[in-house]
C-alpha cells in the first residue's frame, strides 16, 4: 500500500506499518451500519437501561443516547451515562450522550399505579399540591399558584396534549375542570396552560441538579427545555466550566416565544431541536409541519445541527410495525434536511426498541437516496464567522465530488472542521478524526460524520497518516482510493480550517 498525492507524489515518510494496530477504533460492529447519514437519537429508560438491552440498542444503530432528566433521579442518569461510555468503548464506537434538562416545563404530578384513565365528560381536579396521590379524580401540578393563572373557559392540555381539560372554576389552590378529550394520564407528563410559561423561572432547581450531573459525567450535549430567546441559552452557557469539556447546548424550539426569536436562538445555539410535541400545543397543529421545515432550513443555512423530535414512530411503542403516516413523517424530516431523528417513549418504555431503531434507520437511509437541493450554509452568516474556514470546507467538498474521492477525512481538534464540511451535505462519506474522545462525542450528532479515534501525535503528517489508517480500518477507504484530507494549520488555535490535501491511499 502506498500513500501519495493525487499526482502520485509521496508524503514525507513511508506509509505506516501495522495499520490495524495504530487504529484505535477497529472493532466488530456486528449489526451497526455506518452507511446511514442521518443520525438517530434514542431515549434510554426502563426498557433499555440495563446493560444487555442498552448494548442491543447501540448495535441497532443509535448514534446519541438521550437521558431525560425530567424522569428518574440523577444517580440513575449518572449510572446510565457511565454504562453508555463503557459499552460504546467496548463496541469501538463513539456514541454521544445528551442530557435533556427539565426546564420550566409544567408537568402533572404522580398518579397511582403510574397510569389512570380519564373519560370525556367527567369532572377532574387540578391542584398545586403534588402529594403523589393522583388518581382518576385529581392530580397535582409542578406550577405553584396554578389557580391564579387559570380562567374559566381556558383549555388545559395534559399528557403532552393528548388529554384536553376545560377550566370550570378556580377554588383556592384547586382548579375544577371538565375532561373534553379523555385518555391515559401517566405520572409527570407535560402540561400546558395558556399564559403560564411567562410566569415561571426558565431555570429550575432540578435543572441545576441535572446540569451538575451532566458536567460531572462529561456528557456531549445539553437539551434546554422551554427556551424563549437567546438570553436563556446564554444563561446556561455562563454556568458551564470555563476549562475542560463543555457540553454543546441544544435549545428546544417548543414555545411560541422561541418561534418569534428563532434567528437569535439559532445564532447562539450549538445545535437545535424541533420539539414538535409542545410546539403543537402552543401553536396551531396545522402550522407545525411548516414550522419544522422553516427551523430545519434556518439551521442548515447556519451550519448548525438540527434534531427532529416527538412521536416519530410512536405506534411502535406497542406495535412491531409503524403506521404508513409515521414512515412518511420520518422520510419527510430527512428530506427537509434534518441532521438527526429522535425517539422518546419508543425506546424508553416501548416493547420494540431495537426494531424501532432499525425501522427508523431503514427509512432514513432510503430517503437519503432521494435527490434534494443543497443548502449553502454560507448564506446569512454573520461577520463573526470564520469565512476562510467555511470557504475551505466548501472547496474541499467541491473537489472531493469532482474527483470522486472515497471519503473526506476531517482531522480536527475542536470538531469544527467536520461540522463545516458536513454542513454542505457532500455525497461522499465524511469522517471526523480526532485524538479527543470528547470531540468525537460531539460529532455523533452531526449529519453524515463517522467519528474515528486515533492516537495523539503532534506531527501533522503523522496525524494525516493515522487518519487514513483509521478510515481504512473502518472500511471507508481501500488501497488505491483517493481521499480528501481537510484540516487546520498547527498551532494553539483550534477550529481554523485552512487546508485541503488530496492523496491516494
Amino acid at each position: 500500500m502506498g500513500v501519495g498525492s493525487a499526482t502520485g507524489e509521496a508524503l514525507d515518510q513511508p506509509v505506516l506499518s501495522m495499520v490495524s494496530a495504530m487504529c484505535l477504533i477497529v472493532a466488530s460492529l456486528e449489526e451497526y451500519s455506518p452507511m446511514r447519514r442521518t443520525k438517530i437519537v434514542a431515549t434510554v429508560g426502563p426498557a433499555t437501561a440495563a446493560p444487555e438491552p442498552l448494548r442491543e440498542l447501540l448495535l441497532a444503530g443509535v448514534d446519541v443516547v438521550r437521558l431525560n432528566a425530567a424522569h428518574a433521579d440523577m444517580a440513575t442518569h449518572s449510572a446510565n451515562a457511565r454504562r453508555v461510555r463503557e459499552l460504546s468503548q467496548a463496541l469501538g464506537r463513539s456514541v454521544g450522550i445528551l442530557v435533556d434538562l427539565p426546564g420550566p416545563k409544567i408537568r402533572s404530578g404522580v398518579v397511582a399505579g403510574d397510569a389512570v384513565e380519564l373519560l370525556s365528560g367527567q369532572e377532574f381536579l387540578l391542584t398545586d399540591r403534588d402529594d403523589g396521590c393522583g388518581d382518576e379524580h385529581r392530580v397535582g401540578t409542578t406550577l405553584a399558584n396554578f389557580a391564579q393563572w387559570a380562567q374559566p373557559g381556558d383549555d388545559v392540555y395534559l399528557a403532552d396534549g393528548a388529554i384536553v381539560l376545560r377550566v370550570l372554576a378556580a377554588v383556592g389552590n384547586d382548579v375544577r375542570t371538565e375532561v373534553v378529550r379523555g385518555g391515559t394520564l401517566r405520572s409527570r407528563k407535560g402540561m400546558h396552560l395558556p399564559r403560564a410559561e411567562a410566569h415561571v423561572d426558565p431555570f429550575t432547581d432540578r435543572d441545576a441538579q441535572a446540569l451538575e450531573m451532566a458536567i460531572a459525567a462529561k456528557v456531549d450535549f445539553l437539551g434546554l427545555s422551554f427556551i424563549r430567546g437567546p438570553d436563556d441559552v446564554e444563561r446556561v452557557r455562563a454556568m458551564l466550566p470555563k476549562r475542560g469539556p463543555r457540553p454543546a447546548l441544544v435549545p428546544k424550539i417548543e414555545t411560541a416565544a422561541s418561534i418569534e426569536n428563532l434567528n437569535g436562538i439559532v445564532e447562539v445555539a450549538d445545535a437545535v431541536m424541533v420539539a414538535r410535541g409542545d410546539l403543537g400545543i402552543q401553536m396551531p397543529a396545522r402550522r407545525v409541519p411548516l414550522l419544522q421545515k422553516e427551523i430545519i432550513r434556518r439551521c442548515n443555512a447556519a451550519g448548525k445541527p438540527v434534531i427532529t423530535a416527538t412521536q416519530m414512530l410512536e405506534s411502535m411503542t406497542r406495535s412491531p410495525l409503524p403506521t404508513r403516516a409515521e414512515v412518511n413523517d420520518v422520510a419527510n424530516a430527512v428530506l427537509d434536511g434534518t441532521d438527526a431523528l429522535m425517539l422518546s417513549e419508543e425506546t424508553a418504555v416501548g416493547q420494540f426498541p431495537n426494531e424501532t431503531v432499525r425501522m427508523m434507520s431503514e427509512v432514513a437511509e432510503s430517503a437519503e437516496n432521494w435527490p434534494r437541493d443543497r443548502v449553502d450554509p454560507s448564506v446569512g452568516q454573520g461577520p463573526d464567522r470564520d469565512r476562510v474556514a467555511w470557504a475551505v470546507a466548501h472547496a474541499a467538498v467541491e473537489a472531493a465530488e469532482d474527483l470522486g474521492v472515497a471519503a473526506i477525512l476531517c482531522s480536527t481538534r475542536s470538531g469544527e472542521t467536520a461540522h463545516r464540511v458536513a454542513a454542505f451535505r457532500p455525497r461522499v462519506p465524511i469522517a471526523g478524526v480526532s485524538a479527543n474522545s470528547q470531540v468525537l462525542g460531539g460529532l455523533s450528532l452531526v449529519w453524515g460524520v463517522q467519528p474515528l479515534l486515533i492516537a495523539d501525535n503532534p506531527d501533522r503528517n503523522e496525524q494525516l497518516r493515522l487518519a487514513i489508517a483509521a478510515a481504512r480500518g473502518a472500511g471507508l477507504v481501500r488501497e488505491g482510493d483517493l481521499v480528501a484530507l481537510v484540516f487546520g494549520s498547527s498551532g494553539p488555535r483550534a477550529g481554523s480550517t485552512d487546508s485541503v490535501r488530496i492523496v491516494r491511499v
